[in-house]
């Protein structure tokens, strides 16, 4: 049974992890939407997050691990359970060409010490506003990089509460997916090996890389990127084909720059989000017969999504 609001936070005040009962997701995330949570703790390093995880297990609240909050849609309704911010969980180790990094750690933050190292491959990492611990669950990517390519193992909490360490193959990377988000598990932090360069080399890739961004994404607008993907098709042409370009529903409307984004442009609502992607998906489903998948994990909401799929969680890492 769920505690009240006042004895979870005295349960975690007890841990030392420092606790707010004020937030609401419409402050940890990139679509500026969702409502309030009962209680956010944000642990210091990784010994107290493994410590919050135990204790979350042990009492049976239900919970969402939140790093950068850039692939998270949130109900505008009360959330009754505990939000664990990641942010302050951010430490970083080179040796070599070896970056080591845990969980909260900014992926920018990752960049700029890829650039400093002279270190490529990585550059990446510099395009996506996520925490390591939401690229490596959601295998992040783009214009032909991902985490898959670059991460030798990942130190995760499983959903038990166990610490495991696990090889790349082991983590079953496929496009957007990993064993981490299929099992609700979460990343702790990951091993990552980079491909030895220079400072000017990479700075030139990333610029290459984020001109490429900026020309074909809607950037500086609150979204949470690309929202649909399926796992051997691009969705894009075929929202494109469907009319979707421009299409408004209250405070959100589906980028006219980029038709797999959905922006938050005046005072969005989080249903009126959510009533996009159903609409998209009942559309590709009836057009194409595809069922797509989010890539962003949806809390809060009782329907499906998906035809045929269930990808609505109440515990994930974005």
């Amino acid at each position: 049974m769920s505690l009240p609001r006042e004895k979870l936070a005295e349960t975690f005040a007890r841990t030392g992890v420092p606790v707010r009962t004020d937030c609401a997701f419409s402050s940890l995330t990139t679509l500026r939407v969702g409502g309030e949570i009962k209680l956010t703790v944000r642990p210091q390093n990784k010994r107290q997050l493994v410590a919050c995880l135990r204790l979350l297990g042990k009492l049976g609240e239900q919970y969402i691990v939140v790093g950068n909050g850039s692939n998270i849609l949130a109900n505008d309704g009360f959330f009754d359970g505990v939000a664990v911010v990641t942010k302050d969980v951010n430490s970083v180790r080179i040796r070599g060409n070896v970056v080591t990094a845990d969980c909260g750690t900014n992926t920018a933050k990752i960049f700029a010490s890829l650039v400093s190292s002279g270190l490529g491959d990585g550059e990446f990492l510099g395009c996506i506003p996520s925490t390591v611990g939401g690229a490596v669950r959601g295998n992040a990517g783009c214009f032909g990089q991902d985490v898959a390519s670059v991460v030798q193992s990942v130190t995760a909490v499983t959903d038990n509460g166990r610490l495991c360490t696990l090889t790349a193959e082991e983590c079953a990377f496929s496009k957007r997916n990993s064993i981490f988000k299929r099992n609700g598990w979460t990343v702790l932090s990951a091993k990552m090996r980079f491909t030895p360069s220079t400072p000017q080399s990479v700075r030139q890739k990333f610029a290459e890389m984020h001109a490429k961004k900026a020309a074909t994404q809607p950037l500086g607008v609150p979204s949470a990127g690309s929202m649909l993907f399926h796992s051997r098709f691009s969705l894009s042409p075929m929202l494109d084909k469907l009319g979707f370009k421009g299409m408004r529903v209250g405070g959100a409307e589906v980028s006219k720059k980029h038709v797999g984004f959905v922006l938050n442009i005046d005072k969005a609502t989080a249903e009126d989000i959510y009533y996009i992607l159903r609409y998209e998906t009942n559309a590709l489903w009836r057009a194409y017969g595809i069922a797509a998948q989010t890539e962003v994990t949806c809390v809060g909401f009782g329907r499906q999504i998906e035809r045929g799929q269930n990808d609505i969680f109440t515990d994930g890492q974005e």
